[in-house]
C-alpha cells in the first residue's frame, strides 16, 4: 500500500494504491480532506489505506509513505505532532494488531499515490477504484511503468 497527502492553500486531499505482490493492481482512493495540514492529509490517506486493507482481510501489508515524518512517528523514533495524533495512534494500533510493515520510500518511488493525492483537489467526494478499467487513464500508465 502506498499513499500520499497533498495540500494546495490550506485545502487538504490523500490519495493511494493498494497492489499485491506482484504489483498488479486492487485498490486506488482519492480523498477529500478539507481543511488542514500536509502532515495531517499524510497520515489520513495512510490511515485510510490501511483500514481498507484490515477491513478486506489482506493479511500481509507493507504500507509506505514518502513522509519521513509520518514513517519516523509510526516507529516511535519522533514525537507525534499534536495535529495529527489520533490517526498516528490508530495507525500504531492497526500496525501491531495486525502486523503491518511499514517503511519510507522516496517520492519517486510513491508517484502513483502522488498523483492520486494531487487529484484531490479536483473533486468533491471520496472515489475509491476497484476496477483497473475506472481508473484514470494516467493513473493507469503510471502503474503500468510501475510494473516494469
Amino acid at each position: 500500500m502506498n499513499s500520499d497527502g497533498s495540500c494546495v492553500g490550506n485545502s487538504c486531499g490523500g490519495g493511494g494504491v493498494i497492489r499485491d505482490s506482484l504489483g498488479r493492481f486492487i485498490m486506488a482512493f482519492i480523498l477529500l480532506l478539507g481543511q488542514g495540514t500536509s502532515n495531517l492529509a499524510e497520515a489520513s490517506s495512510f490511515l485510510f489505506g490501511l483500514k481498507w486493507c484490515v477491513d478486506n482481510g489482506h493479511t500481509f501489508i507493507l504500507g509506505e509513505t514518502d513522509s519521513l515524518l509520518l514513517q519516523n512517528c509510526i516507529n516511535n523514533s519522533w514525537k507525534v505532532p499534536r495535529r495529527k495524533h489520533e490517526e498516528v495512534q490508530e495507525i500504531k494500533k492497526l500496525v501491531i494488531d495486525h502486523e503491518v510493515i511499514t517503511r519510507h520510500c522516496f517520492r519517486e518511488a510513491n508517484k502513483v499515490a502522488d498523483k492520486l493525492a494531487s487529484m484531490s483537489h479536483n473533486t468533491d467526494a471520496i472515489k475509491v477504484y476497484t476496477q483497473y478499467r475506472d481508473l484514470p487513464t494516467t493513473i493507469r500508465g503510471l502503474l503500468t511503468t510501475d510494473r516494469w
